[in-house]
This record gives C-alpha cells, structure tokens and sequence, in this order.
C-alpha cells in the first residue's frame, strides 16, 4: 500500500496541482493525506471542492509549521510506503513506481531533483550535475533533503526535528546513514521543484539551521566524509555572507582533502561566494 502526505499552508495557487500529479500516477497510490497546517487563505476550499473524493484532509489547529505537519501526516499513513509532496512542487507521471521498486530493497529513497519549474508549472532549467558513486558522498555534502524526492518504508521513518528547522530535510538523510539505514539514490528526473518568491531557500532561518546540523554533527561525520559536510556548511555560511566563518571551515576541508578543489562546482562556489567583503561579517 502507498500513502502520501501532503503538508500545505497557505497554498491555495499550487495545491491543485500538487494533489492532480499524484492522481496522475502511472501507479496508483492508496491514499492521499493533506495536512493544512491552518491555513488562512483558500487552501480548505480548493481541497474540499475538487478533490474531496480522492483526499483525507486534516486541518492543524494553530499552526504548528512543516516538522509536525509531515509527521502528523506519517501518523495516520497506512501504507507501508510513504512518500511526500511539498504543495508547491509536483511529480512526473512515473514517479512513485519507480520509487516504490527502489524502496524493495531500502529504508529511504531519493529521487535526485533535476527540473526547476517556474509558478506557472513551466521548465526554467533541467540540472545536469553529476551524483556521486558513493551516495554517502551526496548525503555528506547537504546534496539530499527535497521533501518532495523524498520516501520511505513508514516502519523506517525517523520523524523531522524542530531544531533543525529548514535543514530538517537534510538532517534526516544524516541521521538516517549514521543510523546505518539502507538509503538509496535515484537518478529519475521526475520531481519538479517549483522556483517562486515565497520559497524557503534564500531565508535566515536556513543558515541557522545548517549551524544547528554543524553544530550538532561535526563530532559524529566519519573522518572519510567530514571534507564534504564542512566544505559544504562553509558554503552555507558564505552564501548568507558570514564569510569569517565560511573560509574557516572550508580551508579546513580543503586541508584534509585538497582534491575538492578540481571540482569546478567547489571553485566556482568558492570564486562567486567567498570574496564578497562588502557582505561579510565577524
């Protein structure tokens, strides 16, 4: 049986559409769980109105934001694979059989994100970024977190943590390896990741939740992968203009692993982020 949970506040523009892509499975799913964490625009009616026969929707009392919405919705699955769909983004046709067949033989899968569409549902630009062989390598890096990419076996799932707001998504994948969980990543292209001007990607509050992970896993990453998370949260802090902090820790992945830097994506980041003075900070 296959559930999914969608988490959704304020999302009366998209939520149509997130919820019409699952209906559109080329394999069909059991059950569609909406969870509105108590939403104050039209989100309630759209649901009811046009997808009343197809979806068990759940309205939170306050709002109680993502974490608890998506574990909520996880609660009351009763499939014995789960998947997530962020209310904004949506899915390829194909998207769930492929995911249900990989998750056979794993606890967690991730559908590796490579289409970014506009609010309009069009293609802005499909990523041809090469995965690394060692999917412990991408986990490490803060490569994985999508929501939306993301399922797993309801009996495996670990819940999302409050602490690590807005890196909550990456920090389960930690967990989950660290955890020795069997995590598999997909090469599929079909989660579409919408591009709009409310998205989470350029706040405050995802700095401060890669801190909270930094500051939380740097004693427990395996010495092998340890370049990787530190290159990575240096990265974090350089993009929100920290700089003090970023060439820190990036100089200290690079010391123990000087060949990141043959990585054109690392010396582009390093070029574009890390000489930035008129934005940094002590």
């Amino acid at each position: 049986m296959v559930s999914v949970v969608i988490p959704v506040y304020n999302g009366e523009q998209y939520i149509a559409q997130a919820i019409q892509s699952v209906l559109e499975q080329s394999l069909k799913v059991d059950e569609i769980i909406v969870i509105d964490d108590a939403s104050t625009d039209r989100t309630e009616q759209v649901v009811k109105s046009e997808f009343s026969r197809w979806v068990h929707y759940h309205r939170n009392p306050k709002n109680m934001e993502r974490c608890y919405s998506r574990n909520l919705g996880v609660s009351l699955a009763k499939g014995e694979y789960v998947f997530l769909l962020d209310h904004d983004d949506l899915w390829g046709k194909n998207h769930v059989e492929k995911l249900r067949d990989a998750l056979k033989v794993a606890d967690m899968v991730y559908s590796f994100p490579r289409t970014l569409v506009n609010s309009e549902g069009k293609i802005l630009r499909v990523s041809r970024k090469k995965i690394p062989k060692d999917y412990k390598i991408l986990v490490f890096s803060g490569m994985v977190g999508y929501p939306s990419a993301t399922a797993f076996r309801k009996e495996s799932f670990l819940g999302y943590k409050d602490q690590f707001m807005l890196r909550e998504d990456w920090e389960i994948f930690l967990r989950a390896v660290l955890k020795g969980l069997k995590v598999e990543i997909c090469d599929t292209n079909t989660v579409k990741i919408r591009e709009h001007g409310k998205r989470s990607s350029k706040s405050i509050r995802l700095y401060e939740g890669t801190m909270a992970v930094y500051s939380f896993y740097r004693e427990k990453i395996p010495e092998e992968y340890l370049p990787y998370f530190l290159f990575h949260v240096g990265d974090v802090c350089m993009r929100f203009g920290n700089l003090k902090e970023g060439w820190k820790l990036v100089l200290s992945s690079l010391s123990k692993k000087p060949e990141l830097m043959l990585s054109g994506r690392n010396l582009l980041t390093i070029l574009k982020r890390g000489f930035r003075f008129w934005r940094s900070y002590a």
